[in-house]
């Protein structure tokens, strides 16, 4: 018995497979060369960008930025916090170097006048004149400030780089209290007025004795500053069942509201300082932070300015919370 039959159906349909694998083979090598491309071109070459603006970054061109991402997903996001930390960057080191300009103004000022009186005091032969007497008040004073200014540009030097507090219980109204007795002097030398009511219980808190009164004593020292002639210094002592607050109130010129919200970044000094550092109270918010507290400061141009100083208030097991860093 013979049998044929033909083989054409057999070979379309060997050749309609081939062809169906074929096409199936060339759109997945599509799908694949395609998928490379747009992930080396969304996400390789971004990536490469960042690196090469990074290291510029890193070794000092603070102007470069990267490009906006044409997408908001992770390479545009990072995109975005690149640009952002030069910017930062930026910022910051503009206003070091005005920090660094102004610390050099402040210290030539009193050197100069030191040197000045030193050269008039060496050619005067009797103690008794009134030049003399004079310039050895000057001197006395102007090395007062000098020796200010040198302790508070070291003490923000060591915070920056850690500082040991040696915290103990402590009455936060005889610190204050101590802190107000000590600038007492210096505001009537410089004719103005505190008012100051302590309270008749004690605030038990844990802190460092010797940094709490820095905090007072620069808060101080920036109300005595700004304050004008004949104005008054406001002292305020408070607590609640968890907290004690210290609150300093001037009458000075205030600061202005797009300074505000950086007079305790480090370098900053406001448009209208007076003479000084101007990283007092960049200290005193960093010794603040670090026994627990908050420094909150607000103020009104024209009108002053007032400082806030909160601390917790002190429980047993605190000492075992709050270690000295």
């Amino acid at each position: 018995m013979r049998l044929v039959t033909s083989l054409t159906l057999v070979d379309r349909q060997w050749y309609s497979t081939l062809m169906v694998s074929f096409g199936v083979a060339a759109v997945v090598l599509g799908f694949a060369v395609f998928s490379g491309l747009f992930f080396i071109r969304t996400i390789v070459r971004p990536l490469g960008q960042v690196e090469a603006t990074a290291n510029r970054i890193a070794h000092g061109d603070l102007t470069t930025r990267l490009p906006d991402a044409p997408y908001d997903d992770e390479i545009g996001r990072l995109c975005k916090a690149i640009n952002q930390m030069a910017e930062d960057l930026t910022k910051t080191e503009r206003m070091k170097n005005e920090f660094i300009s102004s610390v050099s103004h402040e210290l030539r000022t009193p050197l100069t006048s030191i040197k000045g009186w030193v050269e008039t005091i060496a050619n005067i032969r009797d103690p008794d004149d009134e030049n003399y007497r004079k310039g050895i008040t000057i001197i006395r004073s102007e090395t007062d400030r000098l020796y200010n200014m040198v302790e508070e540009l070291l003490d923000f030097s060591r915070l920056q780089n850690g500082i040991k507090l040696n915290c103990e219980v402590l009455d936060f109204v005889a610190e204050a209290t101590d802190a107000a007795l000590f600038v007492e002097a210096r505001i009537r030398q410089e004719g103005l007025h505190l008012v100051y009511d302590e309270p008749p219980e004690p605030y038990p808190v844990w802190a460092d004795p010797a940094r709490l009164r820095q905090v007072f004593v620069n808060v101080f020292d920036n109300a005595i500053k700004y304050s004008p002639p004949e104005g008054t210094i406001f002292f305020t002592l408070t607590r609640t069942a968890t907290t004690v607050t210290a609150s300093i109130r001037d009458q000075g010129r205030g600061i202005a509201p797009d300074d505000l919200q950086n007079v305790k970044m480090k370098f900053f000094k406001a448009k209208n300082a007076v003479r000084g550092s101007g990283i007092g109270l960049a200290v005193v918010d960093e010794i603040t932070k670090a026994l627990g507290g908050t420094a909150d400061i607000t103020s009104t141009l024209g009108q002053g300015t007032t400082v806030t100083i909160t601390l917790p208030i002190y429980h047993a097991g605190q000492e075992h919370l709050h270690e000295p860093i």
